[in-house]
Parts: structure tokens; C-alpha cells; sequence
């Protein structure tokens, strides 16, 4: 069985949603956070989905182009239309808006990484 390493991982898989039609970022964001399952042995939702979600994508289950947004929100809280977009864009999305809203707040954000 062949190996690759989680950089060569990164590159084919960030090849792959481009070319799918993915944005650049969008395509690290699912890339990162599927080579970070296969880091942490749940290979079933890792890198093997690379061919999975391009099929999706390209039957029209996800939206390649999609724009989350926020739908309406508080100072605390935000309901997200992730726009038909894959799991980890919307999330992504909705990370950074959960820590822009706790900065707003005046909490400590200095160590989270989203």
C-alpha cells in the first residue's frame, strides 16, 4: 500500500478541490482538517473522502462557490447559511465569527487557533 506523507496529503488534496472549483483557502480548509483526522486515526473521515467530496461536488451535493453568511445574530450568538458549502468551510466560517464575537466581548482569544 503506498504512503504519503501528511504534506504530500496537503498538496494533492488541495490540488484536487481546486480543481473541483474549490477556493484556494476553502480547499485548505477541508484539506487541513481531513489530513488532521487521518493524524489523529479516524482515517474514515480523512483524506480517504478527497475522492467522496469532489464526487460530491461535482453531482452538485456541495457547493464549491459557497459563501457562508450569517442569517441573523446577538453579541453572542450567530445562526449560519453555510450556502451548500462543505462541513469544514462552514465551520471555519463560523469559528472565526464565534472568536470575533468573544474578543467583542473583551474575553482572552490569545491561545485559540481556529
Amino acid at each position: 500500500m503506498p504512503r504519503f506523507t501528511p504534506t504530500q496529503l496537503r498538496r494533492i488534496g488541495c490540488e484536487m478541490f481546486e480543481a473541483a472549483g474549490c477556493a484556494e483557502d476553502d480547499a485548505r480548509a477541508v484539506v487541513d482538517h481531513l489530513v488532521e483526522s487521518d493524524l489523529f486515526g479516524l482515517t474514515s473521515h480523512g483524506s480517504m473522502r478527497y475522492f467522496r467530496y469532489a464526487h460530491d461536488i461535482r453531482v452538485g451535493t456541495y457547493n464549491a462557490k459557497a459563501s457562508p453568511r450569517i442569517e441573523r445574530e446577538t453579541s453572542t450568538t450567530a445562526v449560519i447559511d453555510g450556502d451548500g458549502a462543505l462541513g469544514p468551510i462552514g465551520a471555519t466560517f463560523a469559528t472565526k465569527l464565534a472568536i470575533d464575537k468573544a474578543r467583542q466581548l473583551g474575553l482572552d482569544t490569545e491561545s485559540w487557533n481556529p
